[in-house]
């Protein structure tokens, strides 16, 4: 049996061998494979045996064989195709190659050396890939015939078709990013260097540097020309704003449709852009303050890359003015009394009972720190973020879920806000040529705090200073609220406290839909059209349940207690439900195209409109027959109230532009919107808005197109209009209101009082758009292959048709007020400019810049009487001055004599100076006439905005570690000095008859009514710089990471606010806090981070 299977072999390879030494020859063009492998059997003598599908898809071959082997000519007609072959027997077996996967590696560089963290992955598979090493070094299994896409942040992607190769080094080109970098603009997008308008952009890893729960704080600093401003540090609503340029809110859009930037996480952004000048003027009618656009993140072809965010973070006060001890608030109470004028009798406490406060060992003079009863120097915040982005040539996809705890520092408030993000992006090809993109995303907001607010306005900071230190904090009968003011709500303790004295509670949810087809018209090279709908749907739902809390006082030496009032008489209920929808439809056609490789043509055309709608309900009962139930069937039905509110608006736009670029280097574009708005009339409804700008690439000029010096120069020219309607809903009709039964307009008819009808006054059929006109021009330039990068800009804007009313009078009789008219006018100037330089050498990468803009408006005609007093025209006369102006009076210090006081040349107090002490502020006479009046007010410092903003701006790498930092800064804005009266910073900064300071902040305590006049002695300049945000980072080797599956870790710690430099800094005041409430605000968080970046 052996010799049997042995002969059998041997005359197999026999035959085989055989086989292989027929000469065969065939010369073809275009010939089928089929046909060429059947001449080759035919020469040969032998069979051919094959099954027919595996030619359905085979292309037509050309063939030159001149005396071959058979052996030789089937590899050669074979080669590149999905087929191999078998001879036995003298027949030739074709069947389907068998795929199989074998190792590609090597080294990527670029052009100073080795290159880690480049991504490698297959191209329109979902396969798998890989990061090169610290070494620039990648292994990776690829099928036969694969291409490999080598991608890495500021460099061209490279595609090798890898065949047969298992040794592939690939040198990385450098898209020199800040010339090749595409930027977001006004329905599109543009590569930087084509750019002909005033546009900044910042990325996705700038924005996550910052620990902080909102975009905008994450802005500050960044940009030229952006004025970023964070009135408060609460959770959830810091009421951080961005302002353009001083221009005012500017119009913000996430992919394409309106939104609030600070509903979403930074972590899902994947660029923000800025258009200052005529680039927002395609937005028309909303974008009369310039436009910021976001873009968030979306899939790429390739294996799924999971990305995990994790962050903690420690928030602290950055600056708060320190309580002061019993002893220090009875000692001012004291000094009030008696400077006052009072007599030291009657003073509220004697030296030796102020000394027992100071000593706290008497139970009946307590010295109660109220701020570290109720406060914590840290307060917890988390965030957590995890996403998905992969997908193929067909599909893309990115996927979202993030979740942001913060907690307050009030530690027994129980008060909290928790935000979800949730977004799913995908991009699909359909067919060839058509292609969509389906966005979903969601977030839900969750905010637990006190009844009382704790932002700026009536606050619990408000009644955390009247929480007086000389009461205490608990009694012996825990079951007995202490009393210690708080300004008439019993102190800070009840009304910050959720379970004792009620809550205010909201949820808010937004959900928003995008969809779009874009559609690549075969018959026409360049033409597309796209059709894009947008639904987004908000909901809230706040509820306010204030609950009554009796306190008491308690007599130690007596053990008795005693009723002394009460936080509310009886529990109430307020419940409001709102609901707003927008649904935006645009149509888009483009053509795009390059004639003779010289002329660029873009064509856009857009169709636009908007739909809003949104309405609310609230309702209050009271007197609940036990504040153990909080729902509104358990209020009395006896002074109920509840109203209503729906609104309803819409826009549509017809929109056109142009762009035309002449040999690279000169760029002209051209836009035209046409908006109406529903809250016109029909004579004034629609608004025509143009805009023009122009680019000259000087570079591209044959005397610097080679330099070596420079390699980009810009100049940039620009004209762009735009309106605004931002009036109330149809004002431009007569008609009534209905009113609430409890309000005016109201009748009684018997003994019930029901609502009524009122009338909403005189309508004004003439209202119209407010027009904006904005004029910029800048210039950008790179030097050294961006070793230094720059960039300056002027602008001037025209702003008409302000709405105001009519200074004319009309009879008491007339019964109504004259409506808004689009009469004032205002112009506004300012420049940014930015430098910066960037370089990778080696091992070490940096990027370092600053920036700095100024801007100022003045009225250009304002609705003002015409004044007869040459005073009145030089405090109040507003046309032709700075709209940020302060009035007040100008000072020389205090007094510190009676002797200064009776040599004074003029009466400042109007009674012969005799209410004059030392320690009372000392006005000047501006106008000479011998007495203090309101005539001697005069311009003191500007506004409360800043009209100098700055950045500096570093990010460094060296190796596998990275540190980056912002300093911020703003100047040329003025606070009014206030501070709370029990605080450290009060007691040590007033004016007392020993220390006689000239100029203590504090004048004289019960002192003369003008020491509050508004002067430059209260005015403090507010500029400051500081230190934003600090982020240092460690990026595990990819050589480490790989035995355990992991693509990509970095670990870091980050800070932001840690160090603020400003005058205000001596007062325990933040700069950026609101004027004159000094302490009575939610204060300004400085956070400490720890995190880390994961993603496999």
């Amino acid at each position: 049996m052996k010799m049997t299977i042995v002969l059998i072999v041997a005359f197999s390879f026999g035959v085989r061998a055989s086989g292989f030494s027929q000469s065969v020859s065939l010369t073809a063009n275009s010939i089928e494979l089929k046909q060429a492998l059947a001449e080759i059997s035919k020469q040969a003598g032998m069979r051919l045996l094959y099954n027919a599908a595996l030619f359905d898809s085979a292309p037509r071959i050309s063939v030159n064989l001149k005396v071959q082997n058979v052996d030789y000519a089937l590899k050669k007609v074979l080669n590149g195709q999905n087929l191999s072959y078998r001879i036995i027997a003298g027949t030739i077996t074709l069947t389907e190659r068998k795929k199989t996967d074998f190792e590609v590696q090597g080294i990527v560089t670029d052009s100073i050396g080795v290159m880690p963290g480049v991504t490698v992955f297959l191209e329109g598979i979902n396969g798998p890939s890989t990061v090169t090493d610290q070494n620039g070094q990648f292994h990776i299994r690829v099928p036969e015939n694969a291409t490999l896409v080598f991608r890495f942040i500021g460099y061209q992607d490279q595609k090798i078709h890898v065949g047969n190769l298992m040794k592939i080094d690939v040198t990385m080109v450098s898209a020199s990013s800040r010339l090749e970098e595409v930027v977001i603009v006004g329905y599109g997008a543009q590569k930087k260097k084509n750019l002909t308008g005033a546009v900044s952009s910042v990325q996705a890893a700038e924005l996550t540097q910052s620990p902080v729960a909102s975009v905008s704080s994450a802005l500050a600093g960044r940009l030229p020309g952006l004025i970023a401003v964070q009135s408060n540090g609460m959770p959830g609503n810091d009421q951080s704003s961005l302002n353009i340029r001083g221009f005012g809110e500017p119009l913000v859009l996430i992919d394409g449709a309106e939104g609030n930037m600070n509903s979403i996480d930074a972590t899902e952004i994947e660029s923000v852009s800025v258009l200052k000048d005529a680039s927002a003027a395609i937005y028309g009618s909303r974008a009369g303050n310039g436009v910021i656009l976001i873009t968030t993140k979306r899939g790429t072809s390739g294996k799924p890359v999971i990305s995990l965010n994790s962050t903690y973070t420690a928030q602290g006060t950055t600056a708060m003015p320190v309580a002061g001890n019993a002893g220090m608030y009875a000692r001012i109470l004291r000094e009030g009394h008696i400077q006052g004028g009072q007599p030291e009798a009657t003073a509220p406490y004697t030296e030796e009972e102020i000394q027992k406060f100071y000593d706290g060992t008497d139970p009946q003079y307590p010295n109660t720190n109220w701020f570290d009863v109720l406060l914590r120097d840290w307060a917890p915040q988390q965030d957590q973020n995890l996403s998905v982005r992969g997908g193929s040539e067909k599909i893309k996809y990115y996927g979202f879920l993030g979740y942001l705890k913060q907690e307050t520092v009030w530690e027994k408030s129980g008060a909290s806000y928790e935000r979800i993000n949730l977004r799913s992006n995908v991009d699909a090809t359909i067919a060839k040529g058509l292609t969509s993109r389906l966005d979903f995303s969601t977030n839900l907001r969750n905010g637990k705090y006190p009844n009382r607010n704790m932002d700026i306005n009536n606050t619990i900071w408000a009644d955390l200073w009247n929480t007086r230190p000389v009461f205490p904090s608990e009694f012996p009968d825990p079951t007995k609220i202490s009393y210690a003011e708080g300004g008439g709500t019993g102190g800070a303790h009840i009304t910050s406290n959720r379970e004792l004295s009620g809550y205010a509670d909201y949820k808010k949810q937004d959900m928003r839909f995008i969809f779009d087809l874009n559609y690549q018209v075969p018959f026409v090279n360049g033409l597309s059209a796209k059709a894009l709908i947008s639904y987004i749907q908000g909901y809230g739902a706040n509820k306010n349940f204030q609950k009554p809390v009796p306190f008491y006082k308690y007599d130690y030496e007596a053990d008795l207690y005693s009723l002394a009032g009460s936080f509310g008489s009886a529990a109430s209920l307020t419940l409001k439900r709102s609901s707003d929808r927008q649904i935006l439809g645009q149509g888009f056609l483009n053509y795009s195209h390059r004639f003779n490789g010289l002329h660029d043509l873009d064509v856009q055309l857009i169709y636009e409109s908007i739909d809003y709608f949104n309405d609310e309900v609230q309702a209050t009962r009271s007197n609940f027959l036990t504040p153990a139930v909080d729902e509104m069937l358990a209020g009395s039905t006896n002074g109920m109230t509840n109203s209503a509110l729906t609104n309803e608006m819409g826009r549509k736009s017809y929109i056109g532009r142009l762009n035309y670029t002449f040999a690279d280097k000169y760029i002209f574009e051209a836009t035209l919107r046409a908006d109406a708005s529903a809250k016109f009339p029909e004579a004034s409804r629609w608004g025509y808005f143009p805009g023009a700008s122009f680019a000259w690439r000087i570079d591209q000029e044959h005397f610097l197109k080679n330099s070596a010096t420079v390699e980009a120069l810009k100049l940039r020219l620009s004209f762009g209009s735009s309106g605004n309607d931002n009036t109330g809903n149809f004002q431009y009709l007569t008609g009534y209101n209905i009113s609430d039964k409890n309000s005016g307009g109201s009748y009684i008819f018997g003994s019930t009082r029901y609502p009524g009808i009122i009338s909403r006054g005189l309508a004004n059929p003439d209202l119209t758009w407010e027009k904006l006109k904005i004029y910029n021009a800048g210039t950008d330039i790179s030097l050294w292959k961006g070793l230094m990068y720059g960039s300056l800009d002027v602008f001037f804007r025209e702003r008409s048709g302000i709405l105001a009313n009519r200074l004319m009078t009309v009879p008491s009789s007339f019964g109504s007020t004259l409506p808004p008219e689009n009469i004032n006018e205002t112009n506004t100037r300012g420049l940014e400019f930015m430098l910066g330089t960037s370089r990778k050498n080696h091992d070490l990468t940096w990027d370092l810049s600053a920036n700095i803009s100024w801007s100022r408006s003045k009225w250009k005609y304002y609705e003002e009487p015409i004044y007869s007093d040459a005073d009145q025209l030089r405090q109040n006369q507003r046309t032709g001055a700075w709209t940020d102006r302060t009035f007040g009076y100008k000072s020389d210090g205090l007094f510190t004599s009676m002797e200064e006081i009776a040599a004074l040349p003029y009466d400042q107090d109007q009674r012969g100076n005799t209410t004059l002490r030392p320690g009372d502020v000392k006005y000047l006479d501006i106008n000479a006439d011998g007495i203090i009046d309101w005539k001697d007010q005069t311009d003191i410092g500007k506004g409360t905005q800043p009209n100098w903003m700055a950045g500096f701006n570093a990010s460094l790498k060296y190796k596998n570690f990275d540190v980056s930092f912002l300093f911020q800064g703003a100047f040329g804005h003025y606070l009014k000095a206030s501070l709370p009266q029990y605080s450290t910073a009060f007691f040590e900064n007033r004016w007392t008859e020993e220390t006689n300071d000239r100029y203590a902040l504090i004048p004289r305590l019960g002192g003369a009514s003008s020491n509050g006049w508004l002067s430059d002695y209260n005015l403090i300049d507010a500029s400051y710089m500081r230190l934003k945000n600090v982020n240092v980072g460690y990026t595990f080797s990819s050589r480490l990471l790989k035995s355990i599956a992991i693509r990509q870790l970095r670990v870091f710690v980050a800070g932001s606010n840690l160090l603020t430099f400003s005058k205000l800094n001596k007062y325990d005041l933040d700069p950026e806090g609101p004027s004159g409430i000094g302490g009575m605000y939610y204060p300004q968080q400085k956070n400490v981070s720890a995190g880390l970046d994961l993603s496999f």
